[in-house]
């Protein structure tokens, strides 16, 4: 799958030079090129990239303020700062943003290469990680399942964006938020209506449903029954 890279960077002889350098001769990447801090924080706001390069010093919003914004946004994308000034500062500052690396320029190629290389082979091997946060954030649904669920509810159960966790349900099972909660919330009432003699409102209730009315119209929607046939039948 491609992966794509979020360029920040004010000089566009820069830019041009690393689009070339990451889509042609590395290869398996589609650069976005934001000409300033404020075009990148609008373009990462509209699609969260696989990585962000961005240089540190720019007219208007600098590369530190831009990646502090990237941060309330999302804590995992990984950033590779470039900067002309090997001002020991300047890293610092850039590190407690959890910066994933710090290139000077002139950009080496080779040395931009193996960052990007060794980043992505890192990448890959801890997605079961990220697997085991996802699991973590089921794991609270299927608790909270006769609550009301929202992504911000999650989002602060786990220490993320409500943003990147619902990018998180697309990328990890291929469906939206809303429609696994609402596939969850069914099964869970196709199990109390088969496996227990509760009232519908009851069964509603416990599947996260204050109105048992909403509930019987959700259900019949989804299986083309209403709850008691199905209990009948099924």
């Amino acid at each position: 799958m491609m992966k794509e890279i979020l360029m920040v960077e004010d000089e566009a002889i820069i830019r041009q030079g690393l689009k070339v350098l990451l889509e042609q001769v590395i290869g398996g990447f589609q650069v976005i090129e934001a000409k300033s801090g404020e075009e990148g924080v609008s373009l990462f706001h509209q699609r969260i990239p696989h990585l962000i390069i961005t240089d540190i010093r720019m007219g208007g919003m600098d590369g530190l303020t831009f990646v502090s914004k990237v941060r309330q946004v999302s804590k995992d994308v990984p950033v590779i700062i470039l900067s002309g000034h090997s001002d020991f500062e300047y890293a610092r500052a850039a590190m407690r943003y959890g910066v994933t690396d710090y290139l000077l320029k002139p950009i080496n190629r080779v040395e931009l290469s193996q960052t990007i290389s060794k980043l992505f082979k890192a990448d890959s091997e801890e997605r079961i990680d990220t697997s085991k946060q996802f699991q973590k954030i089921l794991q609270y649904i299927d608790d909270q399942l006769s609550h009301e669920i929202t992504l911000k509810h999650i989002a602060d159960y786990v220490y993320l964006n409500p943003q990147y966790v619902g990018q998180l349900f697309k990328s990890e099972l291929n469906k939206t938020f809303t429609e696994y909660i609402t596939e969850e919330r069914l099964k869970r009432a196709k199990q109390l209506l088969t496996g227990t003699n509760l009232k519908v409102y009851e069964v509603a209730q416990l599947s996260g449903y204050k109105s048992p009315k909403h509930f019987m119209m959700v259900f019949k929607q989804e299986t083309g029954m209403t709850p008691m046939y199905y209990r009948k039948y099924s």
